[in-house]
C-alpha cells in the first residue's frame, strides 16, 4: 500500500507519464482527505472552469481516501511537535498527511516532495 502525495496527483491530473508506473503497478493506492483538500484549493485559486473542476473532483469518487480520524490527527500532532523540538518544521499538511499514512499502517508515501517527507521517522518516501 502507497499513499499518493499532493505532488503526485497534480501530476497525475497533468498527464505527467513519469506517474505510469506508480499508476499501473500492482500495489494499492490511497490518498488522503489532505491532499484531496490541498488539490481542491489549487484548483479555487487557479479559478479553472467548472467543467474541468467537475472533471478533477470526479477522480476523488474513484479513489480510496484515508480519513483525518482521532488516531490520525494524535499522529499528525506527534509528528509536528518532533519536528519543531528538532527545529525541522515543515507544513501542516504535511504533518497531517504523514499522521494519517502512518496511523493507517501504510509506510511510504509517493511523492516529488522528499525534502519534507524524509524528515518523518517511519515514512519511506518513492519519486517518480
Amino acid at each position: 500500500m502507497k499513499v499518493l502525495d499532493t505532488t503526485f496527483l497534480i501530476d497525475v491530473l497533468r498527464g505527467e507519464k513519469e506517474t505510469l508506473k506508480i499508476l499501473n503497478s500492482k500495489d494499492l493506492l490511497l490518498t488522503t482527505q489532505i491532499n484531496m483538500y490541498e488539490v481542491i484549493r489549487g484548483l479555487f485559486i487557479r479559478k479553472i472552469s467548472d467543467e474541468r473542476f467537475r472533471e478533477v473532483i470526479h477522480t476523488f469518487d474513484d479513489m480510496r481516501l484515508l480519513s483525518l480520524d482521532n488516531r490520525a490527527i494524535i499522529k499528525s500532532a506527534d509528528i509536528s511537535a518532533q519536528l519543531v523540538k528538532k527545529g525541522a518544521i515543515i507544513s501542516d499538511c504535511d504533518c497531517m498527511t504523514a499522521g494519517i499514512t502512518l496511523s493507517n499502517n501504510i509506510n511510504t508515501i509517493v511523492t516529488r516532495n522528499i525534502e519534507h517527507f524524509k524528515r518523518i521517522n517511519g515514512i519511506q518516501v518513492e519519486t517518480y
